[in-house]
């Protein structure tokens, strides 16, 4: 049986145990109640699968704080709300307001978290409890890039179960029967036209050796019709062209106009000088016209007057005896 100074003892043991175990407590628990931490809340419009509170966020690889809380937005409820919590020593004024959350996985083990990518160092600082904005990486969406490659692979695989089914081996088979025999015809149909086709090679040859030949040529014709374009007596001939287009061009606007001003006012009195010699023209047209009525009458008097005398030449007589 244990005496009263054993049970001192113990009792001492024990309170002292226990308070060294409650101050340990105390600091632990009281250190990371007195750090100050800053929440901001993110929103993903895709699965957040894996993602579980007291996961680690981390900002460009060093982890800054941890998932506190994940819900259903009450705006959309398609959409994830992630509460996170950030140490605020570890992140000085380092949130902003285009800052970017992505989600990923570490390894292969799959477990989640949360990667802040930095903004812009002029973007103005993001206040506690606003809302980050998340964006999609391709580790997010790996699970339905899979789901879509695997009913592509599932559609592949029936399709060849279908080519190589019972049905469609007969028809391989007469397929590549076809296909031996057309190899096989066009086997005999070379060899039995090989010294056409030889001869065929040979003048497409030759045309090919003819047209590097023009080409030559060509090359040729072009070197001298640019070594003609940069001689000196080309240069003369087109420097000379353009003092006598220069020449040629004040002539047209010096001289010329006013010579072709005086031909149209001569080309004017021309046609008044003719118009004044058509209207005298027409003017003795009418006395001639005139002259020769008279004339005509003339003529058939005299031509009567004869005709009387023809007829009875005592006329002349007796006229003058009257007389």
């Amino acid at each position: 049986m244990a005496t009263r100074a054993q049970k001192v003892r113990l009792a001492v043991f024990l309170v002292f145990s226990a308070s060294v175990l409650g101050g340990f407590l105390l600091i632990v628990a009281g250190a990371q109640l007195l750090r100050q931490r800053v929440v901001y809340y993110i929103r993903f419009e895709d699965s957040i699968g894996g993602l579980t509170p007291g996961d680690p966020v981390k900002y460009q690889g060093v982890t800054v704080g941890r998932v506190e809380d994940a819900r259903v937005s009450t705006r959309a409820i398609g959409d994830i709300v992630v509460e996170i919590s950030l140490e605020a020593r570890k992140v000085p004024n380092a949130i902003r307001q285009d800052t970017r959350a992505l989600l990923y996985s570490q390894g292969v083990t799959g477990l989640k978290y949360i990667e802040l990518q930095p903004g812009d160092q002029d973007s103005p600082v993001l206040a506690h409890g606003d809302t980050l904005p998340a964006t999609a990486t391709f580790l997010s969406s790996l699970e339905e890039r899979a789901d879509v490659l695997t009913t592509r692979i599932e559609g592949l695989l029936i399709n060849l179960t279908e080519m190589t089914g019972p049905g469609n081996q007969h028809k391989m088979g007469r397929l590549l029967d076809a296909g031996t025999d057309l190899m096989e015809n066009t086997s005999a149909l070379v060899g039995d036209n090989k010294a056409d086709l030889d001869r065929i090679v040979t003048n497409l040859a030759s045309v090919t050796k003819n047209l590097a030949a023009t080409t030559k040529a060509m090359q040729a014709t072009m070197d001298s019709l640019h070594s003609l374009a940069a001689s000196g007596d080309t240069r003369d001939a087109l420097r000379d062209l353009r003092l006598t287009t220069a020449a040629l061009r004040q002539q047209f606007e010096g001289p010329l106009p006013a010579l072709v001003t005086n031909l149209d006012r001569m080309t004017g009195r021309i046609d008044t000088t003719a118009l004044h010699i058509d209207q005298i023209v027409l003017q003795g047209r009418k006395d001639i016209l005139d002259a020769m009525a008279s004339l005509e009458e003339t003529l058939l008097n005299v031509r009567e007057t004869t005709e009387l005398i023809r007829e009875n030449p005592s006329i002349l007589i007796r006229g003058r005896a009257d007389q």
